[in-house]
């Protein structure tokens, strides 16, 4: 079909439906739709989606017209249009592989005429509803709303599809370009904010000197120095008097802080100085994180932060992210609008159900969002203004917490399935609304069913990523990849038992099943090799005592079934013993030694947390296997000392993996994240071992004093990833990308308080 005979069939439907369209414009679209594959260069794939968006982009209304916060572009929400935008999607990368162009035609047949009556339909429902009483929107007239469907239509199903094809979509210049000329309504109907992004859009988020004077830059904790602001600083900024007479450098305030942080007895005394600081001055705190992350690491995060969560109504004195509860449902984007930092790129998002092993806390579980961003900003390089926390507050089952006078929370059970799901589906388009496609939502913490089903129905559509599930996975895949360094053999073959069925087991578990089909295996005969065990037994088919869901039926064997983990090492006989399923002391010592008995060197992983709910200590491990065992745990143990020889256990943490996922896949601007990502990082942590200082002595994880390293090794792998498989919508592509990255984390040195100054008389004088 050609050019002509496309203008002529739309004009035919502008006739039917009284749309004015011109001719030039629809020709305009058509010559700049050519979509080259992965065989042509990169450069002109880019520049031709920049193109493609940039023409079509001066059709759009300055105004959009929302009902219940939600964003209409014309597309149903149906499964019908999803999978009809997915159709022409998938034709687009099935032309790929051979390099050809796509022929404009059959695109913008697809696009422009699929739209239909029941779209007019919503949007002039759309223009008589809003859900704001104090504010009626006026119907559209019909013409116009036409004119707004079709032609808003056209270029958002562009823009969808560029993204569903994983290409860029815009060149960081052309969006400069075309931004010049649209006010602020306009970037906000397009999801576009004009702020930095990771060094797309210039430095805008960078530290202005002088920005904030007198008493309120002591409150202020990112820009509070403390002792560190040197006198000239105090007398021009009007804080000299406020401060004792005395100037510290980073050395003194650091060995401040830890002098005073040893000091403390009780553990929770330390996470609440340590919040404190936070608050207070903000850079301090991760100067005082780095000098020393062994030490800090689980005093920020787990074991410790699971104490905190269950104390967190008690000890809750700063607000930090935000809580947003059922109670909200139909105005989550004016509360996010309530957060006053705008530039966020990663959040952490959990509801309470179940965190850590710990149980059902609620709100409580704000702990959890805090402390997984602390490691980002720590350990991944985030800048602090773009991490947020949030707690999705829909009630809670436990009744301690209902009964506590005390509690921060609702005080009502958790909200039902269908009220629940409508208010997660408004979350995720808020917070694309509010801060963007690319913003990374990490989901922390959910119920096991609540966990699966959310990452199933939004990983393919939003930058998000489940780190229970697909985090602990990746972390346990590294550890069994180092193993198969020091023992120089194959995973394929070994048997893998699964103490536990939840998010943590079944994530290892499914990402297990790709490795061994990379060294050979199908998927079928992978599964063969991996058996789960939970709370009712092994997980065999037609189990009597049933509690079989689709996550788990997947790795059910046709076999008798087993009440007793005993039983069920004895009859499977094991190498990998695995244990997911916070029962502390599940793995007895009857269990270890025939672990060591079946097995010349058996791995055995004790991934609960906090230390209290291990299956077993690493003493116990390698006393019961004679020192035979590879060992890794969840929470930190100590080195053992057994027979002459020292072990250091390795710590299976998801601290290795997601800030530098993270990190990687905010950098390179990515959409959405395939679990080809986890396998990466974990090939890559694995990598990082060192054959005589970490495995020989048994530790299957670089030391955490390694651990910013190890992210940034990770996520410049990841954005290498990105790049080769047009997953990344940054451009041009960083020659360097270790140093592009290293550019946009943050830094902690303190920057100037106050603007250089330069003799103006003497510069004038030269013009004269």
């Amino acid at each position: 079909m050609t050019n002509d005979k496309i203008v002529a069939q739309m004009s035919k439907t502008e006739v039917k439906h009284g749309i004015s369209t011109s001719t030039n414009n629809i020709n305009e679209m058509l010559s700049s739709l050519s979509i080259r594959g992965r065989g042509a260069s990169r450069s002109s794939c880019y520049a031709n989606r920049g193109t493609t968006v940039a023409n079509t982009i001066r059709l759009l209304p300055k105004k959009r017209y929302t009902n219940r916060g939600k964003i209409d572009y014309g597309l149903s929400d149906d499964k019908t249009s999803l999978y009809r935008r997915n159709a022409v999607a998938k034709e687009l990368c099935s032309s790929h592989s051979g390099g050809r162009s796509i022929q404009s035609e059959n695109i913008i047949k697809q696009l422009c005429l699929q739209r239909n009556d029941d779209t007019i339909k919503k949007q002039q429902s759309y223009g008589r509803t809003n859900e704001n009483e104090n504010s009626k929107l006026p119907a559209l007239a019909s013409d116009d709303l036409k004119v707004f469907s079709t032609n808003l239509y056209i270029a958002t199903v562009q823009n969808q599809l560029c993204s569903l094809a994983k290409t860029p979509i815009l060149h960081y210049q052309q969006r400069a370009n075309y931004t010049k000329d649209c006010d602020t309504d306009q970037l906000d109907d397009l999801g576009v904010a004009p702020r930095d992004r990771m060094g797309l859009w210039g430095t805008a988020g960078d530290d202005i000197p002088g920005k904030i004077c007198g008493i309120e830059r002591l409150r202020n904790k990112r820009y509070n120095k403390g002792l560190g602001f040197d006198f000239t600083e105090r007398q021009l900024l009007g804080i000299h008097g406020l401060l004792p007479c005395v100037y510290e450098g980073d050395e003194k305030q650091i060995k401040r802080c830890i002098t005073l942080l040893d000091s403390f007895d009780k553990p929770l005394h330390k996470f609440m100085y340590l919040y404190n600081l936070s608050e207070n001055n903000e850079r301090l705190f991760y100067k005082v994180f780095a000098s020393d992350i062994p030490k800090m690491l689980p005093l920020v995060y787990t074991p410790l932060v699971g104490l905190a969560c269950q104390k967190f109504s008690l000890i809750y004195t700063h607000h930090k992210g935000l809580f947003i509860s059922i109670k909200d449902k139909g105005h989550i984007y004016d509360v996010l609008k309530n957060y006053s930092e705008n530039n966020i790129r990663a959040i952490v998002v959990t509801d309470g159900e179940r965190i850590l092993g710990l149980g059902d806390l609620g709100a409580n579980g704000m702990g959890i969002p805090i402390g997984k961003l602390c490691l980002y900003v720590g350990l991944g390089g985030f800048k602090p203004e773009h991490c947020l926390p949030i707690t999705l507050d829909v009630g809670t089952n436990n009744e301690s917490l209902l009964k506590d006078p005390l509690y921060i929370g609702l005080r009502q059970k958790r909200a039902k399935c269908e009220d629940f799901e409508e208010f997660l589906e408004e979350f995720m388009q808020a917070v694309v609304r509010r801060y963007g496609q690319n913003c990374l939502i990490q989901f922390e913490d959910f119920g096991n069913t609540n966990a699966f089903g959310l990452l199933n129905k939004y990983r393919d559509h939003y930058c998000t990523f489940n780190d229970d599930i697909q985090g602990t996975g990746c972390a346990g895949i590294a550890g069994l990849l180092a193993s198969k360094r020091i023992k120089g053999d194959k995973l394929s073959g070994k048997k893998f038992l699964f103490y536990g069925a939840g998010e943590a087991c079944l994530g290892v578990a499914n990402l297990l099943v790709k490795v061994l089909t990379e060294e050979g295996l199908s998927e079928d005969e992978a599964k063969k090799f991996i058996w789960l065990f939970d709370s009712k037994g092994l997980i065999v088919k037609d189990r009597p005592s049933g509690g079989l869901t689709e996550h788990k039926e997947i790795f059910a064997h046709d076999h008798g079934p087993i009440d007793k983990l005993l039983d069920a090492v004895k009859t499977i006989k094991p190498a990998v013993l695995i244990g997911g399923a916070a029962i502390p002391g599940a793995f007895t010592d009857e269990i270890l030694s025939l672990m060591g008995e079946y097995n010349e060197t058996p791995i055995i992983f004790a991934l609960s947390n906090p230390t209290q709910k291990a299956e077993c200590t690493a003493e116990q491990a390698y006393a019961a296997t004679k020192g035979k065992c590879l060992f890794a745990s969840g929470s930190p143990f100590p080195p053992v000392e057994y027979n002459g020889q020292t072990y250091h256990t390795g710590q299976c943490n998801n601290s290795y993996c997601f800030p530098g996922i993270a990190l990687g896949v905010v950098c390179s601007g990515m959409l959405t994240i395939p679990d080809d990502i986890f396998y990466i990082a974990a090939q890559k942590l694995a990598d990082l071992c060192d054959l005589e200082k970490d495995l020989k002595v048994g530790r299957l994880y670089p030391p955490l004093d390694k651990i910013t390293t190890t992210s940034l090794e990770i996520a410049t792998q990841i954005m290498a990833y990105a790049f080769d498989n047009c997953l990344a919508t940054l451009h041009p592509e960083p020659e360097n990308k270790r140093e592009f990255i290293m550019n946009q984390m943050y830094n902690l040195d303190y920057p100037p308080a106050v603007p250089k100054t330069y003799n103006i008389t003497k510069k004038s004088a030269k013009y004269k």
